[in-house]
């Protein structure tokens, strides 16, 4: 048996070390996880997008102004194709569509146009797979129009 208070002391001064370290981690790690989860909604989109079978198309269109005109949105999938036309349409804009992945390549194309009519200096557009840009467009100038194509292709090119 040990009689030495210190020795005693000692190794009882390691302990809520090692628990304030412990619970500095896991308060670390909640505060993380609690941080991902409230930033944005998109992410769990994208999420069962993966999970799922279906492939979420993402439409966005912008300018230095707040409104554009003829936006046209073609989504070319084999079994389930999707379109759209607006005569005009505030901006920022952005659509989300679901092509379901029940054939082989489901989707093929996705095309998006749009034009300002109002004196803007610029418009752009870009198109996202399961949150992953695939393609996007600025055009500057006097009415300028955007124009954006994402196509599938086997093989090089």
């Amino acid at each position: 048996m040990n009689n030495n208070p210190s020795r005693e002391k000692s190794k009882n001064n390691g302990l809520p070390a090692l628990l304030a370290g412990l619970l500095m981690l896991c308060s670390a790690c909640g505060t993380t996880e609690d941080t991902l989860q409230g930033t944005d909604r998109e992410v769990s989109k994208r999420k069962a997008a993966q999970v799922t079978d279906v492939i979420l198309v993402e439409v966005h269109v912008d300018s230095d102004r707040n409104s554009a005109v003829d936006l046209e949105v073609e989504i070319n999938a084999r079994k389930h194709p999707q379109s759209m036309y607006l005569e005009s349409v505030e901006l920022p804009y952005k659509e989300t569509f679901v092509i379901p992945k029940d054939t082989f390549i489901p989707l093929t194309s996705t095309h998006v146009r749009a034009r300002t009519n109002d004196g803007a200096s610029w418009i752009s557009c870009s198109i996202l797979y399961d949150g992953e840009l695939v393609v996007s467009h600025k055009s500057r100038g006097n009415n300028p129009r955007a124009d954006c194509e994402k196509k599938f292709q086997l093989g090089p090119g």
